[in-house]
């Protein structure tokens, strides 16, 4: 990220060019960007992005999807302050390998999961159908996750979901939980995009919950093979067969 004229964005620079005012303090995707930069990187070349541990962690995805190839992409590890750390809730905060930063310990729980797990079923399925009845369809949670790497978005079928119609009800929400449960990397960026405060991130955290305990899988690990059979179309994911996962 660098400042520029009082604005601050990310800047692609060269091998020996000044960064300039170089800020290292922005929350940003940096891996959603990379992913429309890489398809017109020309071959061999190579590129560095500032990864934090959920840039990692989604780069892990798109590595042992094939999306990227490992040697191309070099990793200039990130390590998130305090203040990041809250403001993400997050649990694992700490890159493989902490080049910029100081490292910090991540948080334990997340105070509106406990509050929701606190809850019958019937409660939180009241609080869900409350949340989502404030969507607006604006799509700012697919277009800024960085896993949401699907050449067509499954949302966006009439199939699925009906063209018209807002709020989109519930199989909107729950398709795009599904389609995340094996590869959100828990960023937040769905949330602080959501212009209607939905605690998307919350959700993906329960999620995340279910998925650990009922089949020790975690995403972001490079090695760890989805305990997903098939995509929403039925594919199956066996080995190299799956174009989009």
């Amino acid at each position: 990220m660098r400042e520029e004229h009082g604005n601050v964005g990310p800047v692609m620079i060269s091998k020996g060019e000044d960064p300039g005012d170089v800020r290292t303090d922005v929350p940003y995707q940096l891996i959603t960007i990379l992913s429309n930069l890489y398809p017109w990187m020309t071959d061999g070349k190579k590129i560095a992005v500032v990864t934090r541990k959920c840039d990692e962690k989604a780069l892990a995805e798109f590595f042992k999807r094939g999306y990227f190839a490992r040697d191309r992409v070099i990793q200039i590890g990130l390590a998130c302050n305090r203040e990041q750390i809250r403001q993400c809730r997050c649990s694992d905060p700490v890159p493989s390998v902490v080049d910029i930063g100081e490292p910090h310990g991540g948080l334990d729980t997340d105070a509106l999961s406990e509050k929701l797990m606190a809850m019958s079923s019937e409660e939180r399925l009241r609080f869900w159908e409350y949340q989502f009845r404030k969507c607006n369809k604006c799509f700012a949670c697919t277009t800024n996750c960085p896993v949401c790497f699907c050449d067509e978005c499954v949302l966006e079928e009439r199939t699925f979901v009906p063209e018209r119609g807002v709020p989109p009800g519930m199989s909107f929400h729950m398709i795009r939980a599904y389609h995340l449960s094996d590869k959100c990397i828990e960023c937040g960026e769905c949330e602080r995009s959501c212009p209607a405060g939905i605690p998307l991130l919350t959700l993906r955290k329960l999620v995340a919950r279910d998925f650990k305990e009922m089949y020790g899988f975690s995403p972001g690990d490079e090695k760890t093979v989805s305990p997903l059979l098939t995509t929403l179309e039925g594919e199956s994911l066996d080995g190299d067969e799956c174009d989009e996962c």
